[in-house]
């Protein structure tokens, strides 16, 4: 378990034990969390620098032979944070991995061309499609509204917004990325 800076409280009051603290300790005392827990692994990072907590972490999980990562965030309250750490996602560096992020009832992933989608996904929940660029298509199964392989979703448009699942989902990205967010109904 890796934590992103303050992820480390967020993480022990969830009762998640927690192997490794990556960050800039800008949310946490650097120095009383070695003392109060000298097992961590704590790798500390400048305050001025040009990747997130979250960016570092995850580079953290893969240099260390990660196959997978799941991200549990709510962003701090944060909306900046929230934003980028969706897009960390479907960056050049994580695109080809295979990364879940969870929020509240919601979890996204990022796709692309031969990219499978494999969350477990509910009957009638909500699954949203967002383009991330142009020329991005998508063809869908299993839901309300599918998609056929010439439908364009336009970038950053609302257009792939809340989908209902009526069966199990296929998603298949012809072109582009495509950021995948299911919301469950039922939680």
């Amino acid at each position: 378990m890796i934590a992103a800076d303050i992820g480390y409280r967020h993480a022990r009051d969830l009762g998640l034990p927690v192997d490794v603290v990556v960050g800039d300790f800008d949310s946490l005392d650097f120095d009383a969390l070695r003392k109060t827990d000298p097992g961590l692994v704590l790798e500390r990072h400048a305050q001025d620098k040009d990747a997130s907590d979250l960016a570092l972490a995850l580079k953290f999980a893969w240099t260390a032979g990660a196959t997978g990562v799941d991200i549990l965030t709510g962003g701090g309250g944060r909306l900046d944070h929230l934003l980028v750490g969706s897009m960390l996602i479907a960056n050049d560096d994580n695109i080809n991995r295979r990364i879940i992020t969870h929020c509240g009832a919601s979890r996204s992933v990022a796709l692309k061309p031969g990219k499978p989608f494999d969350i477990e996904v509910q009957t009638g929940s909500w699954l949203t499609l967002l383009a991330l660029g142009s020329d991005t298509r998508v063809s869908t199964e299993g839901l309300r509204w599918d998609l056929g392989p010439a439908d364009e979703i336009p970038p950053f448009s609302s257009l792939g917004l809340s989908n209902e699942v009526v069966q199990t989902p296929t998603i298949s990205v012809q072109s582009g990325i495509v950021l995948v967010v299911v919301t469950s109904r039922h939680e």
